[in-house]
């Protein structure tokens, strides 16, 4: 016997018939009184009312009854009813009604919830069968789960529901695309930006000892300045390099700070510079590049405009 019919007997001798995860059916008419065994249970349409509840559990005694009426044990009585189930509120999420069979059809709302619409209530008589070992149950056909209509209808949706899986790939692909883009994008700028801000070149030597080690240079080239004053030659020595005026501001004062003579400037608006003007003879230029490289890291001379 299938499930459908099952059911269908369980609410009839019951009255009424809860299903885990749906709801519970209840059967509104009086059964008829009919000594003919052999003659089908006939009720009329709306005989049947259901009650939507999703969280209602499964029923003990709905699964005795599949017991008594099929060739199954508890346990596989139980996930065939799981089973049926699950396949049913597949076809309701994908927008498909799910029939029960002489009983009536479920279908979902926009909302969420479930619609029963009954059909004419049929019932055949049928006897309970004997339960059968589990090693002769799991060597018998499997039963079907749903009728013919049931069926076609699946087949008819299987290429719809492929092709909505290959659009979600899809769509998650091109998901997964953008957001890589813009996270690679917001770590570059940041890494820019953290660059940027970061005062470059730490002072490595003693700024007292530098210092003092350079002023008499410069007193020298003073001096040879005031003899030779047709040999003078301005000129700035670049100590730093920067992509904002801001960094090359801090920097700036930092260096005033240790009481170096620096100036801050920029030939393009690009780059901006942080350099000490001289105004010696030519021939001081090499020594004063080889005094200052005490003091910084990386340096060179550009001629005054």
């Amino acid at each position: 016997m299938k499930i459908e019919q099952v059911l269908v007997h369980y609410l009839l001798k019951n009255k009424e018939l809860t299903l885990q995860g749906i709801g519970t059916f209840k059967l509104d008419a009086t059964m008829p009184d009919s000594a003919d065994s052999d003659k089908p249970v006939i009720l009329p349409e709306n005989a049947v009312s259901f009650h939507y509840d999703p969280r209602v559990k499964e029923d003990e005694g709905l699964i005795d009854f599949i017991v008594e009426h099929t060739n199954k044990i508890k346990p596989l009585a139980a996930s065939d009813l799981d089973s049926f189930l699950s396949l049913g509120r597949q076809f309701l999420n994908i927008g498909n009604p799910f029939t029960l069979y002489n009983l009536g059809t479920l279908e979902k709302t926009n909302s969420g919830e479930l619609i029963f619409k009954g059909g004419q209530l049929i019932a055949q008589k049928v006897e309970p069968q004997k339960i059968k070992n589990e090693e002769a149950d799991m060597t018998g056909e499997e039963e079907e789960l749903f009728n013919d209509y049931q069926k076609e209808r699946r087949k008819g949706n299987g290429p719809k529901i492929l092709l909505s899986l290959l659009i979600l790939v899809a769509l998650a692909a091109i998901a997964w695309a953008i957001w890589h883009y813009a996270s690679d994008k917001k770590n570059t700028n940041e890494s820019l930006n953290t660059t940027e801000s970061i005062v470059p070149i730490n002072d490595t030597t003693n700024h007292k000892t530098d210092t003092a080690a350079i002023i008499p240079a410069i007193t020298d080239s003073n001096t040879s300045v005031q003899k030779n004053p047709a040999d003078t030659f301005s000129f700035k020595i670049v100590v730093n390099e920067y992509k904002t005026p801001a960094a090359a501001m801090v920097r700036l004062a930092k260096l005033k700070s240790y009481n170096r003579n620096v100036i801050m400037y920029t030939n393009d608006s690009i780059t901006y510079k942080i350099a000490e003007p001289f105004s010696l003879p030519l021939s001081d230029t090499t020594k004063m590049l080889r005094s200052l490289k005490g003091y910084y890291s990386k340096l060179y001379i550009e001629k005054a405009r």
